[in-house]
């Protein structure tokens, strides 16, 4: 494997935390950013993070619509924040469900909490032109490729990475996924996040990070790097 550094990175969950939440979503026109989240992004490119989009599309998998559908829409994410100077370098979506239709219906590694879709973004970052910005992607890293990943566990420059990147969502299995990564999770109020927040509360457990929009979030990523450099 080539030994590259990673510039730090925010891993960024799709619906409910970069657009509204609307349920299997699929057409350009009725995509909407949520309010805050150009500034946001906008705040996390110019503190020299690389973003990262992750996201569970089950509805691939049950047959509601298809890859192809996915990649116009994450085309037309990509172009509407590449007009705002909002750079992602990837965008990976996970097609499975365990009550999928076809080769859809499986238990896989890609589908959050499981962070498969992380480390995928991680083998491409490591081998990607800096110049370049890889097309969305579905999960295809070999057991192998994985095997390789986590036996880098352990090297210094690997673990300061990690600990400068982040997952940002707005469900737990988004948290869940950063926890299993190695990243520090961030829950935001939107989309699902007000009722998760709650679960967690009721179920007694602790609550990552927890901020009202995504660009609360990017200042206090700001702010705590500041700190810990």
């Amino acid at each position: 494997m080539e030994n590259k550094a990673l510039r730090k990175t925010v891993f960024l969950d799709r619906d409910g935390t970069i657009n509204e939440e609307i349920s299997y979503l699929h057409k350009v026109e009725d995509f909407r950013f949520l309010p805050h989240v150009l500034e946001g992004l906008s705040i996390l490119v110019k503190a020299g993070f690389q973003l990262v989009v992750v996201t569970n599309q089950a509805g691939i998998g049950r047959g509601y619509y298809g890859e192809k559908d996915a990649e116009v829409l994450h085309s037309y994410l990509r172009e509407e924040l590449r007009k705002r100077d909002i750079f992602l370098k990837g965008i990976y979506y996970c097609p499975h469900h365990p009550k999928g239709i076809g080769a859809y219906q499986r238990e896989c590694d890609c589908r959050k909490p499981n962070p498969g879709m992380l480390y995928q973004a991680e083998w491409d970052l490591l081998r990607g032109n800096e110049a370049e910005f890889p097309i969305q992607s579905p999960y295809r890293l070999s057991r192998e490729e994985r095997e390789a990943l986590e036996q880098e566990h352990k090297q210094a420059e690997r673990k300061a990475w990690l600990s400068h990147s982040y997952m940002i969502g707005d469900k737990i299995l988004d948290c869940e996924a950063g926890e299993n990564f190695g990243v520090q999770p961030i829950l935001l109020a939107t989309g699902y996040g007000k009722e998760e927040k709650k679960k967690l509360e009721e179920e007694g457990k602790p609550c990552p990070p927890y901020f009202e929009n995504l660009e609360e979030a990017a200042r206090w990523i700001v702010e705590r790097e500041l700190y810990s450099s």
